[in-house]
């Protein structure tokens, strides 16, 4: 029997699904709003090919999780979205899970704006539910007006929209954070969540002075979630796990353990950095299917083991519940035979 929470997904999301999909793919939103009156978080998923997300949504349907997948950049954004969908029809039917993009707005010039715009609509026309935009290059005068205009596809078709700081200046500068979503409320636009990117906090020294201070950036922010960005240790997990951070990002922890099955003669990258994700999607189809089934199985147990960490078990429930609440309410206040 399906969910009826599925009535819940964007239009754009059930007209890209293929037919009879109970692949739940919602707004972020709709997840964070029944999580933060739990007291529960929400784990993200760094997932640049499907193996990932494959490995990610039966970890969380597992321990009854909710769940977000982020697509990486270079990633064809329609192809991996059928991949990922076909994968929780599969897997985890009616788990409620987002699914996030980020976009970096370059600068306030014209042609900046007008590319991250363009950006945004394509990700949203591919089928994703969550839009991170990133104005840290931005003036920071100019920054309420960008985001305003780089929003328009997350506000006029239901996604969830995240802004994106940095921790240093978030956790100087809170109170000039709370200023700039105030300016954008003016224009109307409210943000569902405040990402900030954090570096590694490897001890636990670090990790309760960062948590700390994204506790202090969750008070000033009044009541708008949280995630933490940025490479995780099992001390900052742990650090952030009982706090009022209601989201945080694995920083590519699943796809880095899963990287350790993959010949390193197949991912050519320059010095310094890891492979691009294009290099990462042909060494994956080069697997064999016990490769690719050791490279699922690695990025399972680094995801199940941030569900865990996190204390996210049993959330899926939580807003499963609260969403067919809300239907329950809507249908008691409309005629009887009126149309939804």
């Amino acid at each position: 029997m399906l969910t009826p929470i599925l009535a819940f997904r964007p239009a754009r999301v059930v007209e890209r699904l293929a037919p009879r999909s109970a692949a739940c793919a919602l707004s972020s939103a709709e997840l964070l709003g029944p999580l933060s009156a739990a007291g529960l978080v929400l784990p993200l998923v760094h997932a640049p090919v499907a193996g990932v997300a494959r490995a990610a949504l039966l970890a969380a349907r597992e321990a009854g999780s909710a769940l977000g997948l982020q697509l990486t950049a270079g990633v064809d954004p329609g192809r991996w979205f059928a991949a990922v969908t076909a994968a929780a029809d599969e897997l985890a039917a009616g788990l409620p899970f987002f699914l996030a993009a980020e976009v970096v707005v370059a600068g306030e010039g014209g042609t900046q704006v007008d590319a991250a715009l363009a950006l945004g609509w394509r990700l949203m026309d591919a089928g994703l539910t969550h839009l991170a935009l990133d104005v840290t290059q931005v003036a920071p005068a100019e920054r309420a007006r960008v985001l305003a205009a780089v929003a328009e596809p997350a506000v006029t078709r239901g996604l969830g929209l995240e802004v994106v700081l940095r921790l240093a200046e978030t956790g100087q500068r809170a109170t000039r954070a709370a200023a700039e979503l105030e300016a954008l409320a003016r224009l109307d636009v409210r943000p569902d969540l405040v990402g900030v990117r954090c570096p590694a906090a490897p001890g636990p020294d670090e990790a309760r002075a960062q948590a700390g201070a994204l506790g202090r950036v969750a008070e000033v922010l009044r009541g708008v979630p949280v995630l933490r960005r940025g490479p995780i240790s099992p001390a900052i997990v742990a650090a952030l796990a009982r706090g009022p951070v209601r989201a945080v990002s694995d920083g590519g922890a699943a796809t880095a353990r899963a990287l350790e099955v993959i010949p390193w003669e197949l991912l050519p990258s320059g010095e310094g950095r890891g492979p691009r994700a294009s290099e990462l999607e042909a060494a994956v189809e080069e697997l064999s299917q016990d490769g690719l089934d050791r490279f699922e199985a690695r990025a399972y147990v680094e995801a199940a083991d941030l569900v865990e960490r996190l204390g996210s078990a049993g959330s899926a429930a939580v807003v499963s519940r609260a969403l067919e609440a809300r239907l329950a309410e809507d249908g008691s206040r409309r005629p009887r035979g009126a149309r939804r």
